[in-house]
Order: C-alpha cells, then structure tokens, then sequence
C-alpha cells in the first residue's frame, strides 16, 4: 500500500473536502430549483411521512441487521473498486454523492420548516454519525492509499515488496479499526436514534 505523508494527506483531504463542499451547494441549487416536485406533498420530509415517526414501532434488531448490511456491503463495494483501475474515480464519485445528498436533504428540511428542519437533521444524525463520518473519512483514505499499489514502479516498487508484509499488516489492523467503528456506529444508529428521533419529531 502506497502510505501519504503528511504534506499528501493534508492536500488530499483539502481537496476532498472542496469537492464534497462543491458538491453540497449543488444539491442545493437542485433542491431549490426542483422544490416543487420533490417538495410535494408526497416528497421529502412531508407532514406524514414525519408524523408517522411518531408512533412508528421498530424492530431494533431488524433494523441492526439491516442498517450494518447496508453501511457494510456499500464499504464492501468501495474496498473492492480500490484494488482496481475505477478506484480513485469510485472515491470521487462517493464524495459527490454524499455531498449532494447533503445539500438536498439539509436544503428540503429548511425550506419545509425552518431551524425546526436543521433540529429534524441534527436529531436524525445523533449520536452514530458522530462515528460513521469520521470512519467513512477513514475508510476512503485506506481505499485511496489502496489505489496506490497499482501505481508503484521502480525504486518505490522495490521498497514496497522489501516491506510487504508490514505493511499488509498496517493495512489489515487499520481497516479492522475502522470495521469496529462502523459496527458500533450501526448500534448506535438502530438501538439510540430512534428513540431520540421518535421524541424529537413531536414538536412538529
């Protein structure tokens, strides 16, 4: 695996975060421009679709099951990509993805009610996202670096197969650290979320 030094890590991670921002304000100029279709009564955040978190039962062990599916099989996907040639194009297109849905999601809650709509985001993404951005943050870095093998030539080729096996060992315990984070991230999402959305959403 290719590691960044610091210099490489910081501009890395500068850029994403522009491009996650870029992205972002485009998924507000579509919320905005959209807002009658996807605004509807039917659309995001509507009136019934919230009111029916109110007295909504969930099954937390289902909805465990479900979610750790979910957030692991889409890491899955992003592990393997890394260890081909669309994998620095399937990093990028993850980041504008969540950037966009970022914005129309934000963008949709304001507009139907207000600093009520940022408290209904702030309520549905406590506590587990304060684990599972950063381990997603993580998990792309791994995958970026992962991208890196395909790369190496010459001396560089020569240095990384003198060390191979620690650096495979570096590898495996940092993704094992960030699969840890994830899976406690998706206990927090089903067992404590709900509870504090399902209070939340009374006020409105």
């Amino acid at each position: 695996m290719l590691v960044m030094n610091k210099a490489e890590r910081n501009s890395t991670y500068s850029f994403w975060f522009y491009l996650f921002l870029g992205s972002f304000l485009m998924g507000v100029l579509i919320m905005n421009v959209g807002n009658e279709t996807l605004l509807s009564e039917g659309g995001i955040f509507s009136q019934t679709s919230v009111g029916r978190l109110r007295y909504m039962e969930i099954d937390s062990g289902r909805f465990f099951r479900y979610v750790l599916e979910h957030r692991m099989g889409e890491g899955a996907v992003l592990l393997l990509l890394s260890s081909t040639w669309i994998g620095v194009i399937a990093i990028y297109a993850c980041i504008v993805w969540q950037g966009i849905l970022a914005g129309m999601t934000i963008t949709a809650a304001v507009i139907r009610y207000g600093i009520k709509g940022l408290l209904l985001i702030l309520g549905s993404l406590f506590p587990h996202q304060l684990l599972l951005i950063p381990a997603e943050v993580m998990l792309l870095g791994w995958c970026y670096e992962n991208c890196g093998k395909s790369r190496l030539s010459g001396k560089y080729a020569a240095s990384y197969h003198r060390n191979m096996r620690q650096q495979y060992l570096k590898q495996a315990i940092g993704l094992l650290w960030i699969v840890m984070v994830i899976f406690i991230g998706c206990i927090l999402e089903s067992y404590v979320n709900p509870i504090l959305l399902s209070d939340l959403v009374k006020i409105f």
